[in-house]
């Protein structure tokens, strides 16, 4: 049986699933879709011919009748559909993890989760290495995870951080590092830019623990994320340079590979990496 799959939000990497929904990729159904921008919705659904163009849905509760719902919309919108989503019985894909460093919504999806039928995932995002450190942690002893992210000021503009700090992304003219703090005050800072720290810091010592640094670089074509993880089981370090979506440069275009990949593997019966 065909797993029917609903989308949350139609932007960037959205587009991208539907694409691959559509070409074969992912061997699934995409059914219904919601946005609130009814030309995104559209963009979607000319992937797809009249026999298998997914529903706008009007309501996000509209989603619910589906296998598993692909959210894709920010933060907010994992607080208006997650833990429906798996009350109800559907598995759900968070793209914008970064909404869990707050520790109240985090608590509540989470025992969603465990105490139903629906199963959470998370894709790695636009990021490398996270097998490894989710094994690392497994000893206990990881003593430090820090993450730094470099990208062009560009994908750094509208940021909530950069707005309410009237940094002029314009001026700058070298690598700046225009915040550093915990993985918690980074994914509020920067809640479409940084989704990668929270998932890091949930699968090793925690958002309030992982420490992030941004770097805005006017020289840098790519978002450059650069992971050091120590103790347990030794040192680990990654460093992935990242193409920006052509759309969006705000978003890794590895990180729609990486969501498509994801919902791949739940269909395959060979799993291999951790």
């Amino acid at each position: 049986m065909t797993r029917s799959i609903a989308i949350f939000g139609c932007g960037t990497i959205a587009t991208e699933i539907a694409r691959a929904i559509a070409d074969g990729t992912i061997s699934a159904g995409l059914d219904v879709v919601y946005d609130r921008h009814p030309e995104q919705i559209a963009e979607i659904q000319d992937q797809f011919d009249d026999r298998s163009q997914p529903v706008a849905a009007t309501d996000p509760d509209d989603l619910l009748e589906a296998d598993l719902i692909v959210e894709a919309a920010g933060q907010t919108a994992v607080e208006e559909i997650a833990t429906d989503a798996l009350e109800a019985g559907c598995d759900c894909l968070l793209l914008s993890i970064g909404a869990l460093a707050d520790e109240t919504l985090r608590e509540g999806v989470f025992d969603a989760a465990r105490t139903s039928e629906g199963r959470l995932y998370a894709p790695s995002g636009a990021i490398a290495g996270l097998d490894s450190i989710k094994a690392a942690a497994l000893t206990g002893e990881l003593e430090s995870v820090s993450l730094t992210t470099t990208k062009p000021p560009a994908g750094l503009e509208g940021a909530p951080y950069v707005v309410d700090n009237d940094i002029d992304l314009s001026e700058i003219d070298e690598p700046t590092m225009i915040f550093e703090g915990s993985a918690t005050d980074a994914a509020a800072a920067f809640p479409s830019n940084i989704n990668v720290a929270v998932a890091l810091s949930l699968v090793s010592i925690g958002p309030d623990e992982t420490a992030v640094k941004i770097i805005a670089d006017p020289d840098e074509e790519n978002n450059v994320h650069r992971i050091s993880a120590d103790g347990g089981s030794g040192d680990i370090e990654t460093t992935v340079r990242n193409v920006p979506s052509p759309t969006n440069p705000k978003t890794s275009y590895l990180a729609a590979v990486s969501a498509i990949e994801k919902l791949r593997s739940l269909e395959t019966s060979i799993d291999i990496g951790t």
